[in-house]
């Protein structure tokens, strides 16, 4: 009995620990963008999946158990094996044929040798590939905080705040509306041939000042949010980081934990985050409200790493049978979220609502009217979109936004009337759109060899 309990704690030891490699292994792949909180929830999961059901299939089919942990090793490496073989006819089928073929293989040969020994043997071999994945990502796992961004403007805009009285009824509502890789005027005249002049004609009748060509501080979502929200250039991140970094957890807790949002919470401000699938503002602990235009569902509220590790495995593919496309959810959630915006504000309670658009940002998911398309649609010359072809969606894409966002000012005005609580309404786009020489190159562009030309698109 003490012998069959000691190869169950073995073989669900080797479980966990090949669960904990497909976790590490995908941290690896993105040091620099996972923090420890993002994968606390998957791990949990995962890890208990891998311990529990080998205990419970020792119980049932002992023969099952002693195979699961090289179904788990298999079941995470389709992505690796779909990648490897994608320039063959049917990848997919290639990958399951393997998996499948390798979970049988197993499931023979280790009906016919020594159990507990091979769950020696597995529980050492997979301990050393789960060591060997935490060395190779432990040096990333831990960074310093965020330095401070503007020392002045956290000093004086806290003493701004504490010597106001606790009075909440003349405060305005704020909405700050970040429409991601909106062009400015001159880009749009330039390089799309389009003309936003009615849009803007549009906002000054509703009493906004608008700044037709004015520029970003800085050309990444993660570093121009950062410094937008800290009032302040990220000088000190180059030297606490090193000029070369690429690891954006710092500008992601420097944007959750922003000055803005703090001053305004300590005013009296019910905070409202409404953001998206990107890691950055997809959810922020300090807001009283969380949305991103997803109905209530797991899956459809998972974060970056937990869908990359989906990914890695089936389970997406499988998700895909049986629900609709992903982009057409997408744009959906869009549309909910500017649906959200005109009926939220004008309580008691002042409030500051965050709201974060991938519009007119690619993929172009729907048109000028708002219809989504079937299939997103990204610059891929290899696949038949032309620049030209992209530049035209975008735009309507662009278009989309324009009208959303003057149907959200036109609600609220109308929510308040003369009499309600007053309303500071902000639009500021984060980049402009990326150049198509930045698009071939992808990640290996370096921004700071870019033209002029390129730097004002």
């Amino acid at each position: 009995m003490k012998k069959l309990l000691t190869e169950s704690i073995l073989w669900a030891g080797a479980s966990v620990f090949f669960a904990i490699s497909a976790i590490f292994g995908l941290v690896h792949d993105n040091q620099g963008g996972v923090r420890i909180q993002d994968i606390s929830r998957s791990s949990a999961l995962l890890l208990s999946l891998a311990f529990f059901v080998t205990l419970l299939l020792m119980v049932i089919h002992r023969p099952a158990a002693r195979v699961w942990p090289v179904a788990i090793f298999c079941y995470f490496s389709y992505f690796a094996l779909n990648q490897f073989f994608s320039n063959f006819a049917y990848p997919d089928i290639i990958s399951y044929g393997i998996i499948i073929s390798c979970i049988l293989i197993f499931y023979v040969v280790l009906r016919y040798v020594d159990s507990f020994r091979a769950s020696i043997y597995m529980f050492v071999a997979a301990a050393a590939i789960a060591f060997t994945s935490f060395v190779l990502i432990a040096p990333s796992l831990f960074y310093d905080r965020p330095p401070p961004i503007d020392e002045y403007f956290e000093r004086e805009s806290l003493a701004a705040v504490v010597e106001r009285s606790g009075k909440l009824s003349d405060l305005p509502d704020i909405f700050y509306v970040i429409p991601d890789r909106y062009a400015s005027q001159s880009t749009l005249i330039k390089e799309f041939g389009f003309d936003n002049g009615s849009f803007y004609a549009e906002l000054r009748k509703r009493g906004f000042f608008v700044s037709e060509n004015s520029w970003s501080n800085y050309p990444k979502t993660f570093l121009s949010m950062a410094s937008t929200f800290n009032s302040g250039y990220l000088q000190e991140f180059a030297t606490a980081y090193g000029a070369k970094s690429w690891d954006k957890r710092p500008t992601y807790e420097a944007i959750e934990d922003n000055i803005v949002q703090h001053r305004l919470r300590k005013l009296g401000y019910r905070f409202h985050n409404y953001g998206n699938t990107w890691e950055g503002t997809r959810t922020n602990r300090w807001a009283a409200v969380n949305y991103q235009g997803h109905l209530p569902g797991f899956w459809d509220n998972v974060s970056e790493f937990e869908l990359a590790l989906l990914r890695k495995t089936p389970t997406f593919n499988l998700i895909q049978l049986f629900a609709d496309k992903v982009d057409q959810r997408e744009c959906r959630r869009v549309k909910r979220k500017f649906r959200r915006l005109q009926e939220i504000g004008n309580r008691p309670q002042p409030m500051f609502a965050l709201a974060h658009f991938l519009v007119p940002h690619d993929p172009i998911l729907m048109n000028a009217a708002g219809e989504c398309f079937d299939q997103p649609l990204y610059y891929a010359p290899d696949h038949g979109v032309t620049w030209d072809k992209f530049k035209a969606a975008y735009i309507g894409h662009l278009k989309f936004f324009n009208a959303a966002i003057l149907e959200v000012i036109d609600a609220q005005l109308k929510r308040r009337g003369p009499t309600g609580r007053k309303l500071l309404f902000v639009i500021q786009a984060d980049e402009g759109p990326f150049p198509k020489s930045v698009r071939l190159a992808g990640d290996r562009y370096d921004f700071s060899r870019m033209s002029r030309r390129e730097a004002e698109m």
